[in-house]
């Protein structure tokens, strides 16, 4: 998660969503999905090379390339890239294995297992890790359910649902 103040965010975000925008409208002419790989790669190059100029304009570096500055670039690349397939590709592929079945039966695997609420309402999924064992080589989702007692609304959630609900 990258730790960036509240009111540090929206300039932040103005910029990556303009940069987003360019990069699928120059891909768009290229006419197939996965056309816009090659721009994010050259807008991450550039943004890599254009930031250490842009620190010592700033004042904040004083060398444009040491050794110590291209690890920690690469190092925040890579936390970047863990982080979304933990966040984003995980809860995608638990939504695969659910739609087709998983296909680990290594010594050691995941199962996914089901979160409800107490009234049985499905919440989402979780997984559970465990050491192969024929009662789970061929299930998916396992039979065990996890039950979630969710609060009570507080007083004042209630007013606050009842003044977006007059909106």
């Amino acid at each position: 998660m990258p730790y960036v103040p509240e009111q540090d965010r929206p300039a932040l975000q103005v910029a990556a969503k303009e940069l987003a925008r360019v990069i699928a409208e120059v891909a768009k002419k290229y006419k197939y999905d996965g056309a816009f790989a090659g721009e994010m790669n050259f807008a991450l190059t550039r943004l890599l090379e254009e930031l250490p100029r842009e620190l010592i304009a700033a004042g904040t570096l004083q060398e444009e390339i040491r050794y110590w500055i291209q690890p920690l670039m690469y190092g925040v690349l890579l936390d970047v890239a863990l982080e979304h397939k933990r966040r984003v590709n995980t809860s995608y592929e638990a939504a695969q294995i659910i739609k087709s079945g998983d296909c680990y039966d290594t010594p050691y695997y995941t199962r996914l297992i089901e979160v409800v609420d107490e009234n049985g309402k499905l919440i989402g999924h979780q997984e559970v890790m465990l050491k192969r064992d024929d009662s789970t080589l061929n299930k998916s989702i396992l039979d065990a359910k996890i039950v979630v007692k969710l609060p009570e609304p507080t007083n004042e959630s209630k007013v606050i649902q009842a003044i977006q609900s007059l909106r």
